[in-house]
Protein backbone atom coordinates (compact mmCIF):
# COMPACT_ATOMS: atom_id res chain seq x y z
CA UNK A 1 0.00 0.00 0.00
CA UNK A 2 1.23 3.73 -1.21
CA UNK A 3 0.68 6.23 1.55
CA UNK A 4 2.15 9.56 2.04
CA UNK A 5 3.69 10.41 4.92
CA UNK A 6 5.50 13.34 5.67
CA UNK A 7 8.14 14.59 8.48
CA UNK A 8 6.51 14.61 11.82
CA UNK A 9 3.08 13.98 10.17
CA UNK A 10 0.25 11.14 10.31
CA UNK A 11 0.57 9.15 7.01
CA UNK A 12 -2.15 10.44 4.32
CA UNK A 13 -5.03 7.84 3.29
CA UNK A 14 -7.74 8.12 0.15
CA UNK A 15 -10.67 6.83 1.35
CA UNK A 16 -13.97 6.02 -0.79
CA UNK A 17 -17.12 7.67 0.70
CA UNK A 18 -20.49 6.18 -0.41
CA UNK A 19 -23.70 8.05 0.41
CA UNK A 20 -27.35 8.75 -1.29
CA UNK A 21 -27.33 10.24 -4.60
CA UNK A 22 -27.77 13.91 -4.41
CA UNK A 23 -26.37 14.42 -0.82
CA UNK A 24 -22.72 14.23 -1.81
CA UNK A 25 -21.85 17.88 -1.02
CA UNK A 26 -23.03 17.09 2.82
CA UNK A 27 -20.76 14.51 2.97
CA UNK A 28 -17.99 15.86 1.82
CA UNK A 29 -18.70 19.03 4.14
CA UNK A 30 -19.04 16.69 6.89
CA UNK A 31 -16.06 14.76 6.19
CA UNK A 32 -14.38 18.06 6.54
CA UNK A 33 -15.92 19.07 9.34
CA UNK A 34 -15.26 15.63 11.60
CA UNK A 35 -12.44 13.89 10.04
CA UNK A 36 -10.65 16.80 8.35
CA UNK A 37 -10.84 15.49 5.20
CA UNK A 38 -9.63 17.22 2.02
CA UNK A 39 -11.85 16.56 -0.74
CA UNK A 40 -9.96 14.86 -3.91
CA UNK A 41 -13.16 13.85 -6.00
CA UNK A 42 -17.23 14.24 -5.40
CA UNK A 43 -19.12 12.07 -8.35
CA UNK A 44 -21.81 13.88 -7.88
CA UNK A 45 -25.43 12.05 -8.68
CA UNK A 46 -23.37 8.47 -8.24
CA UNK A 47 -23.58 9.07 -4.19
CA UNK A 48 -19.51 8.53 -4.53
CA UNK A 49 -16.28 10.74 -3.18
CA UNK A 50 -12.88 10.27 -2.62
CA UNK A 51 -11.12 12.37 0.33
CA UNK A 52 -7.74 11.99 1.80
CA UNK A 53 -7.31 12.37 6.09
CA UNK A 54 -4.70 11.99 8.03
CA UNK A 55 -4.46 8.19 9.22
CA UNK A 56 -4.94 9.42 12.50
CA UNK A 57 -8.25 10.40 11.75
CA UNK A 58 -9.70 7.17 10.37
CA UNK A 59 -11.37 6.24 14.55
CA UNK A 60 -13.43 8.85 13.41
CA UNK A 61 -14.96 8.12 10.50
CA UNK A 62 -17.47 6.15 11.98
CA UNK A 63 -19.17 8.86 13.57
CA UNK A 64 -20.39 10.61 10.39
CA UNK A 65 -23.93 10.30 9.87
CA UNK A 66 -24.41 11.39 6.15
CA UNK A 67 -22.20 8.26 4.79
CA UNK A 68 -23.30 4.97 3.83
CA UNK A 69 -19.70 3.39 3.40
CA UNK A 70 -16.20 4.10 4.16
CA UNK A 71 -13.39 2.31 1.92
CA UNK A 72 -9.80 2.73 2.34
CA UNK A 73 -8.54 2.81 -1.20
CA UNK A 74 -5.19 0.49 -1.39
CA UNK A 75 -4.94 0.49 -5.09
CA UNK A 76 -6.13 1.83 -8.37
CA UNK A 77 -5.93 0.82 -11.96
CA UNK A 78 -7.44 -0.19 -15.44
CA UNK A 79 -8.24 -3.53 -16.20
CA UNK A 80 -9.59 -4.81 -19.55
CA UNK A 81 -13.15 -6.52 -20.14
CA UNK A 82 -11.62 -9.82 -21.82
CA UNK A 83 -11.29 -12.84 -19.41
CA UNK A 84 -7.88 -12.94 -19.50
CA UNK A 85 -7.07 -9.96 -17.71
CA UNK A 86 -8.39 -11.22 -14.88
CA UNK A 87 -4.80 -12.62 -14.32
CA UNK A 88 -4.18 -8.34 -13.98
CA UNK A 89 -6.68 -8.35 -11.31
CA UNK A 90 -5.09 -11.00 -9.57
CA UNK A 91 -1.79 -9.18 -9.40
CA UNK A 92 -3.37 -5.75 -8.56
CA UNK A 93 -4.72 -7.34 -5.71
CA UNK A 94 -1.97 -9.09 -5.12
CA UNK A 95 0.34 -5.85 -4.75
CA UNK A 96 -1.95 -3.80 -3.10
CA UNK A 97 -0.56 -3.81 0.39
CA UNK A 98 -3.41 -6.07 1.38
CA UNK A 99 -1.82 -8.22 3.74
CA UNK A 100 -0.95 -4.95 5.85
CA UNK A 101 -4.86 -5.76 6.73
CA UNK A 102 -5.21 -9.06 6.53
CA UNK A 103 -2.80 -11.46 8.36
CA UNK A 104 -3.04 -15.09 9.04
CA UNK A 105 -4.73 -14.19 12.35
CA UNK A 106 -7.85 -11.83 11.39
CA UNK A 107 -10.69 -13.90 8.91
CA UNK A 108 -11.47 -12.25 5.75
CA UNK A 109 -13.91 -12.15 2.59
CA UNK A 110 -13.90 -10.56 -0.92
CA UNK A 111 -16.57 -8.10 -1.63
CA UNK A 112 -16.63 -7.50 -5.41
CA UNK A 113 -18.93 -5.27 -7.42
CA UNK A 114 -19.28 -4.80 -11.28
CA UNK A 115 -20.49 -2.71 -13.42
CA UNK A 116 -20.07 -2.76 -17.43
CA UNK A 117 -19.88 -5.21 -20.24
CA UNK A 118 -17.36 -7.21 -19.11
CA UNK A 119 -16.29 -11.96 -19.79
CA UNK A 120 -16.33 -12.04 -16.22
CA UNK A 121 -18.37 -11.75 -13.58
CA UNK A 122 -18.05 -10.30 -9.80
CA UNK A 123 -18.03 -14.13 -8.65
CA UNK A 124 -15.15 -14.17 -10.65
CA UNK A 125 -13.80 -11.35 -9.42
CA UNK A 126 -13.95 -12.26 -6.02
CA UNK A 127 -12.42 -15.49 -6.77
CA UNK A 128 -9.62 -14.22 -8.20
CA UNK A 129 -9.22 -11.53 -5.60
CA UNK A 130 -9.67 -13.92 -3.08
CA UNK A 131 -6.96 -16.36 -4.42
CA UNK A 132 -4.73 -13.13 -4.50
CA UNK A 133 -5.18 -11.89 -0.42
CA UNK A 134 -4.03 -15.45 0.48
CA UNK A 135 -1.10 -15.63 -1.57
CA UNK A 136 -0.06 -11.92 -0.73
CA UNK A 137 -0.33 -13.02 3.11
CA UNK A 138 1.71 -16.05 2.91
CA UNK A 139 4.30 -14.44 1.04
CA UNK A 140 4.50 -12.17 4.32
CA UNK A 141 4.10 -14.53 6.44
CA UNK A 142 4.36 -17.83 5.50
CA UNK A 143 0.76 -18.41 6.92
CA UNK A 144 -2.51 -18.61 5.18
CA UNK A 145 -5.13 -16.46 6.19
CA UNK A 146 -8.95 -17.69 7.47
CA UNK A 147 -11.29 -17.19 4.92
CA UNK A 148 -15.26 -16.26 6.54
CA UNK A 149 -17.74 -15.75 3.93
CA UNK A 150 -20.38 -15.39 6.88
CA UNK A 151 -18.66 -13.24 9.67
CA UNK A 152 -15.61 -11.82 8.50
CA UNK A 153 -13.30 -9.89 10.19
CA UNK A 154 -11.48 -7.57 7.20
CA UNK A 155 -13.73 -7.00 4.48
CA UNK A 156 -11.53 -6.93 1.43
CA UNK A 157 -13.55 -4.62 -1.65
CA UNK A 158 -12.90 -5.23 -5.15
CA UNK A 159 -14.91 -2.74 -8.03
CA UNK A 160 -14.51 -2.98 -11.19
CA UNK A 161 -16.68 -0.28 -12.96
CA UNK A 162 -15.72 0.17 -16.97
CA UNK A 163 -12.55 -0.22 -17.56
CA UNK A 164 -11.33 0.67 -13.81
CA UNK A 165 -10.49 -1.28 -10.60
CA UNK A 166 -10.34 -0.02 -6.92
CA UNK A 167 -9.23 -2.49 -4.51
CA UNK A 168 -9.76 -1.63 -0.84
CA UNK A 169 -10.72 -2.13 2.85
CA UNK A 170 -14.29 -1.94 4.17
CA UNK A 171 -14.19 0.16 7.20
CA UNK A 172 -17.55 -0.62 7.97
CA UNK A 173 -17.71 -4.36 8.06
CA UNK A 174 -20.23 -6.07 6.40
CA UNK A 175 -23.30 -3.30 6.98
CA UNK A 176 -23.76 -0.35 5.85
CA UNK A 177 -24.00 2.97 8.32
CA UNK A 178 -27.12 4.14 7.28
CA UNK A 179 -28.60 1.04 9.13
CA UNK A 180 -28.58 2.19 12.31
CA UNK A 181 -28.42 0.36 15.38
CA UNK A 182 -31.68 1.99 16.36
CA UNK A 183 -34.09 1.03 14.08
CA UNK A 184 -36.33 -1.45 16.31
CA UNK A 185 -39.55 -0.59 14.54
CA UNK A 186 -39.50 -0.80 11.12
CA UNK A 187 -42.24 1.86 9.14
CA UNK A 188 -43.24 0.22 5.72
CA UNK A 189 -42.34 3.73 4.49
CA UNK A 190 -39.00 4.65 6.57
CA UNK A 191 -36.66 7.09 5.74
CA UNK A 192 -33.01 6.27 5.41
CA UNK A 193 -30.98 8.46 8.59
CA UNK A 194 -28.80 9.81 6.31
CA UNK A 195 -31.16 11.59 4.40
CA UNK A 196 -32.92 12.41 7.50
CA UNK A 197 -29.39 14.13 8.67
CA UNK A 198 -29.18 15.63 4.94
CA UNK A 199 -32.79 17.39 5.24
CA UNK A 200 -31.80 18.34 9.17
CA UNK A 201 -29.03 20.49 7.61
CA UNK A 202 -30.56 21.51 4.57
CA UNK A 203 -33.25 23.01 6.49
CA UNK A 204 -31.25 25.81 7.85
CA UNK A 205 -32.19 25.18 11.87
CA UNK A 206 -29.94 25.97 14.31
CA UNK A 207 -29.98 24.52 18.31
CA UNK A 208 -31.92 25.80 20.11
CA UNK A 209 -35.05 25.91 17.66
CA UNK A 210 -38.33 23.94 18.03
CA UNK A 211 -38.12 21.45 15.32
CA UNK A 212 -41.12 19.26 14.31
CA UNK A 213 -41.71 16.39 12.31
CA UNK A 214 -45.90 16.07 12.28
CA UNK A 215 -45.54 13.64 10.30
CA UNK A 216 -42.76 11.22 12.04
CA UNK A 217 -43.54 7.87 11.22
CA UNK A 218 -41.06 5.79 12.83
CA UNK A 219 -39.06 8.55 14.12
CA UNK A 220 -36.08 8.83 11.80
CA UNK A 221 -35.97 12.12 11.84
CA UNK A 222 -36.51 13.34 14.88
CA UNK A 223 -33.72 10.80 16.80
CA UNK A 224 -31.16 12.12 14.16
CA UNK A 225 -32.22 15.55 15.10
CA UNK A 226 -31.40 14.51 18.82
CA UNK A 227 -28.25 13.96 17.74
CA UNK A 228 -26.98 16.89 16.18
CA UNK A 229 -28.42 19.54 18.44
CA UNK A 230 -28.33 19.78 22.14
CA UNK A 231 -30.83 22.39 23.11
CA UNK A 232 -33.56 22.11 20.79
CA UNK A 233 -37.39 21.08 21.66
CA UNK A 234 -37.53 18.00 19.12
CA UNK A 235 -41.26 17.48 18.38
CA UNK A 236 -42.50 13.80 16.83
CA UNK A 237 -46.43 13.06 15.87
CA UNK A 238 -48.18 10.96 13.76
CA UNK A 239 -51.33 10.34 13.41
CA UNK A 240 -51.12 6.23 14.01
CA UNK A 241 -50.84 5.73 17.73
CA UNK A 242 -48.60 2.47 16.36
CA UNK A 243 -46.05 4.28 14.65
CA UNK A 244 -45.48 7.11 17.57
CA UNK A 245 -45.15 3.66 19.80
CA UNK A 246 -42.95 2.19 17.48
CA UNK A 247 -41.02 5.85 17.18
CA UNK A 248 -40.53 5.86 21.10
CA UNK A 249 -39.37 2.35 20.75
CA UNK A 250 -36.49 3.37 18.30
CA UNK A 251 -35.65 6.68 20.28
CA UNK A 252 -35.48 4.24 23.19
CA UNK A 253 -32.56 2.58 21.62
CA UNK A 254 -30.92 5.53 20.27
CA UNK A 255 -30.68 6.68 24.38
CA UNK A 256 -32.70 9.83 23.21
CA UNK A 257 -36.23 9.37 24.03
CA UNK A 258 -36.42 11.72 26.60
CA UNK A 259 -34.98 14.57 23.93
CA UNK A 260 -38.33 14.10 22.15
CA UNK A 261 -41.68 14.88 22.56
CA UNK A 262 -44.21 12.33 20.82
CA UNK A 263 -47.49 13.39 19.96
CA UNK A 264 -50.26 10.95 18.26
CA UNK A 265 -51.98 14.15 16.34
CA UNK A 266 -53.37 15.34 12.84
CA UNK A 267 -50.46 17.24 11.03
CA UNK A 268 -53.56 19.10 9.16
CA UNK A 269 -54.78 20.64 12.88
CA UNK A 270 -51.18 21.08 13.88
CA UNK A 271 -52.84 24.19 16.06
CA UNK A 272 -54.24 22.06 18.32
CA UNK A 273 -50.98 20.69 19.20
CA UNK A 274 -48.54 22.95 19.10
CA UNK A 275 -48.43 26.55 19.29
CA UNK A 276 -44.95 27.43 17.27
CA UNK A 277 -42.05 25.93 15.64
CA UNK A 278 -39.20 27.24 14.20
CA UNK A 279 -38.52 24.38 11.55
CA UNK A 280 -40.60 21.94 10.38
CA UNK A 281 -38.62 19.06 8.93
CA UNK A 282 -40.79 15.90 7.17
CA UNK A 283 -40.80 13.15 4.96
CA UNK A 284 -44.79 13.31 3.88
CA UNK A 285 -46.54 9.36 3.49
CA UNK A 286 -46.87 8.43 -0.28
CA UNK A 287 -48.17 5.62 -2.21
CA UNK A 288 -48.61 2.04 -1.46
CA UNK A 289 -45.77 2.00 0.88
CA UNK A 290 -47.45 4.39 3.12
CA UNK A 291 -51.05 2.69 3.28
CA UNK A 292 -52.24 2.96 7.10
CA UNK A 293 -51.36 0.42 9.52
CA UNK A 294 -54.40 -1.89 10.65
CA UNK A 295 -55.09 -0.59 14.42
CA UNK A 296 -53.58 2.75 13.56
Amino acid sequence: MKRARHEGAAALVKLLLTTNPGIEDIAAHEAEAKISARLLEARDGFGRLYVEVDEDMLEFVEEMRSIHRAVIVLAESNVCPARSCLEKVYEIVKGSGVDFYVTPWTSFAVRAERAGTHEYTSLDIARVAGDAVIDAVKSRYGVRPPVDLDYPAVVVAVEVIEDNIMVGIDIGGELSWHRRGYRIYDHPAALKPTLAYAMLLLSGAADGDTVMDPMCGGGTIAIEAAYIFEDSRIICMDKSRRHIEGAVLNARAAMVEKRIEFIVGDATKLRRYVSSVDVLVSNPPYGIRARQPEGG
